[in-house]
């Protein structure tokens, strides 16, 4: 079971309810038998059809529903009744007294829905959520295995019934019995059934496969699971028996691969399922000192044995941002041979559109550097690659060489004349006319 209470039950997940955008859409909507009100000196319009919605779904007793909206109690007084439904619900508080500093783009509110419900599992219903909301959520599942479920809302539409039948199978099936446990998995690897760290990481796995949904666009968790542990466990055991603070990029590429699950793309979690299968051909035992943090890596000249590895995990760390961010396409390292030496840059870029399969590698400057396949980089193994990079290196060196003598024999640039001084216009701003508000925020 993905959360148990003290008798081994399954815990009910909540199911967190917002009210402005949601039960109170912005567009008009007469037609679905919206009604305008004067509720607590706000404009709202609402519907019996969500009270119905609403009822249904608590009879059938999947999820405790809850509201989460600036309205707190406000809302069994003023919107309950009219909306229809049969009991009061609680109320989780939003207090922006504990939102306090957040990161930019999230949901102010969560501030007040994290501390309340730790350790809860919980879907939320809500108008705004943007990619950094989706970030936490998938973390909380990643780190903690609680199932999170994020349902973003069209505030000029409402809530319909898609939305509630998303969470009816979200309750189903990750917050239902589990498909896995950790002795599932060691018993496919009986060589790493002994190994503390391995039992840690099935147990981690497990944990990680019962909060998923069942499926994402055909793909079954459990599937996905047991494949990543049959070519991934030997590797990912070993990354984590090294530095407690060093990089784990088959580990990293596992949890790419099941973030892609959690946002419903199956095909892109196949994807780094093999792209973490690929990495765990050339596992790290924590020998490689680097900074997961560090954007420079600076090499001996001559390299020792382990440059190859070092780059190949420079490089690796620049994947692993681009696999957790859809906003970031293209992120940049740089390598040093020698101090002071030639210093290649490496520009990792992924595609527009397909952030997860179409991800290439340049070594160099501008438009000579060649770009190459990321998964092509781990098929040649860390030693081509360094070969491919001390190559780039000394190209480096002999344009630096060269540029001098060149340089020498430029005439020098006529002086350029004096110009006035420009004066700026200040620009004026358009008046701009206030918007009445409707519900609250």
């Amino acid at each position: 079971m993905s959360e148990t209470g003290p008798g081994g039950d399954a815990v009910k997940p909540w199911l967190l309810l917002d009210i402005d955008g949601v039960l109170n859409p912005t567009g008009d909507h007469a037609d679905r038998g919206f009604t305008p009100h004067d509720l607590d000196g706000h404009q709202v319009q609402l519907s019996p059809e969500h009270g119905l919605m609403l009822n249904a779904l608590d009879r059938e007793g999947l999820v405790d529903l809850r509201w989460a909206t600036t309205w707190n109690d406000a809302a069994n007084a003023y919107v309950a009744p009219i909306v229809g439904l049969a009991d009061p619900l609680p109320v989780l508080v939003i207090d922006r007294a504990l939102a306090g500093p957040v990161p930019f783009g999230v949901n102010w509110k969560a501030a007040s829905v994290l501390a309340e419900a730790d350790g809860m599992p919980f879907a939320w219903l809500d108008d705004f959520f943007t990619d950094p909301d989706r970030r936490w959520a998938e973390a909380r599942v990643l780190d903690t295995g609680v199932p999170t479920l994020l349902v973003p809302i069209d505030p000029a539409v409402g809530l319909l019934p898609d939305h509630l039948d998303q969470v009816r199978s979200w309750a189903r099936s990750a917050c239902g019995p589990g498909v896995l446990t950790g002795a599932d998995l060691l018993e496919r690897t009986p060589h790493l059934a002994a190994d503390p760290v391995s039992r840690e990481r099935a147990e981690w796995f497990a944990r990680t496969c019962n909060a998923l949904p069942g499926e994402a666009a055909g793909l079954d968790r459990r599937d996905l699971t047991v494949s990543l542990w049959d070519r991934c466990a030997t590797a990912v055991t070993a990354e984590h028996s090294g530095e407690p603070h060093g990089v784990r990029p088959t580990d990293e590429f596992v949890r790419q691969s099941f973030r892609r699950f959690l946002r419903g793309d199956g095909a892109a979690a196949m994807v780094w399922a093999d792209r973490a299968a690929l990495r765990a051909t050339h596992p790290e035992r924590g020998a490689v000192a680097h900074a997961q943090d560090s954007y420079r890596l600076v090499l001996e000249d001559p390299a020792d044995r382990d440059a190859g590895r070092r780059i190949q995990l420079l490089v690796d760390s620049a994947v692993a941002d681009l696999g957790i961010s859809p906003d970031i396409q293209r992120t940049h390292r740089s390598v040093l041979i020698g101090s002071p030496g030639p210093l290649v840059q490496v520009s990792v870029r992924a595609d527009r559109d397909d952030t997860s399969s179409d991800l290439t590698v340049a070594f160099g400057h501008g438009g000579r550097a060649e770009r190459v396949p990321y998964d092509q980089l781990l098929r040649d193994g860390p030693d081509a690659l360094f070969e491919r990079v001390a190559g780039v290196a000394r190209s480096v060196a002999e344009m630096q060489e060269r540029r001098p003598a060149a340089v020498a024999y430029l005439p020098r640039p006529a002086a350029r004349r004096q110009q006035q001084p420009h004066q700026s216009t200040p620009a004026v701003r358009p008046q701009t006319s206030p918007q009445p508000a409707r519900g609250r925020r």
